[in-house]
């Protein structure tokens, strides 16, 4: 508790709020609260001189570029807002990733807990809003465009399911704890995958039930070399009693309500998802414009590519798209360093590489910048934030 306070004291509570506010995004003026974080960090002249690298100054080109080239499409006064977005906000949500963790008194408890925060909070908007539509109209609705409870507006399956990607790696979090955080802590997390899996069944989410797998399966691949035979032991038996229980009591007939959406999206046929829908196309021919249209082209060709580092290409050209793989690389390997650099540390390091899973599973198969945008400032962050806890243990 001392260390929450001065936690807390250190930080500040306006910063808190104005990032939780940000993250739950309420009537669409979220990026309102990005523009006042600005002066927030850049005003920390002392934190700025130790917290500024060479990742900082990756994304400070990158976003930039990107800005500059998405300014020549902009055709409205809403277009000519993002520019402004898409220039600062990386780089300064990355810094602010570093403040969160800025205090050395934390330990792995604590930053695990922040992280944990940070991208529950991140969901709360979309879980309430698909939970509420699943409570007017169950699973039978065909319609995958969920308004957000906010304001009304529609949001598509897409873009609402990428807010509830790490609530789907709950699972791989409750393997990696190994028990350790109490029934409290467990009953919560539960909770709430339970209620997100009921929403991205009725957004008949693809995707988030592979992240959902992947995570669990990389999860039992990190933790069962870390923990004794008995305690390995008692996890398959859970594992197992819990596959039992859900071979016996639910049926997976296409013809159930709880399938309706997954139901209508199979009628597309196998050749659709053995495609990734359609997104396998869309990739060839974005790299075969890497060559031929090396400064971007316009969506109206084949639409988006379903890639963050295509889709960055598509809109700004090879520049910034160089760019953000360095960018990427570069964090792979820093993330590779993280987990190395205190091995015993099972419960952050797994949270680290879940996590890591997850937004690069994402950024695989979705149009980031223009559909969830908020996602990769939230990588920013997340980024910032392990980079400073590095830093921090390194001696």
């Amino acid at each position: 508790m001392k260390n929450l306070t001065k936690y807390i004291k250190s930080i500040g509570i306006a910063p808190l709020l104005l990032i939780m506010i940000y993250l739950l995004n309420p009537f669409n003026y979220g990026f309102l609260i990005g523009y006042i974080l600005v002066p927030v960090i850049l005003f920390d002249s002392d934190f700025i001189k130790k917290n500024l690298d060479t990742d900082f100054y990756i994304l400070l080109l990158f976003s930039v570029i990107y800005g500059l080239f998405y300014s020549f499409g902009a055709e409205n006064s809403l277009g000519t807002q993002y520019i402004f977005i898409y220039m600062i906000t990386p780089p300064v949500f990355y810094l602010f990733g570093k403040y969160l963790i800025k205090d050395k008194i934390l330990n792995q408890n604590n930053i695990f807990y922040i992280i944990l925060c940070v991208v529950t909070v991140f969901s709360l908007s979309a879980v309430i809003s698909v939970f509420l539509n699943f409570q007017e109209g169950g699973f039978a609705q065909l319609d995958r465009t969920i308004p957000m409870f906010w304001n009304g507006a529609p949001v598509s399956a897409t873009i609402m399911g990428g807010f509830l990607t790490f609530n789907m790696c709950i699972p791989a979090l409750l393997i990696s704890n190994q028990g350790k955080k109490g029934i409290i802590f467990n009953t919560l997390l539960s909770t709430l995958f339970a209620i997100t899996l009921v929403c991205v069944l009725r957004l008949g989410s693809r995707t988030q039930l592979g992240i959902f797998l992947i995570t669990t399966i990389i999860s039992l691949i990190y933790v069962i070399p870390k923990q004794s035979f008995k305690r390995n032991l008692l996890l398959f038996v859970f594992i197992g009693a819990i596959i039992f229980f859900i071979t016996k009591n639910i049926s997976f007939d296409l013809n159930q309500d709880w399938l309706t959406t997954f139901a209508d999206r199979m009628d597309k046929g196998g050749s659709d998802i053995a495609s990734g829908g359609g997104r396998t196309e869309r990739w060839e021919k974005s790299f075969r414009n890497l060559f031929e249209k090396p400064l971007g082209w316009d969506v109206r060709e084949f639409g988006y590519s379903h890639n963050l580092w295509l889709d960055v290409l598509r809109v700004s050209g090879f520049i910034p798209f160089f760019l953000l793989v360095i960018f990427s690389i570069k964090s792979l390997i820093q993330i590779r360093k993280i987990v190395l650099l205190k091995s015993n540390n099972i419960l952050l390091n797994s949270q680290i590489i879940i996590y890591s899973i997850a937004f690069f599973l994402l950024f695989m198969v979705e149009p980031i910048f223009e559909g969830l945008f908020t996602f990769f400032v939230l990588f920013c962050l997340f980024k910032g934030s392990i980079n400073k806890y590095y830093l921090n243990n390194l001696n």
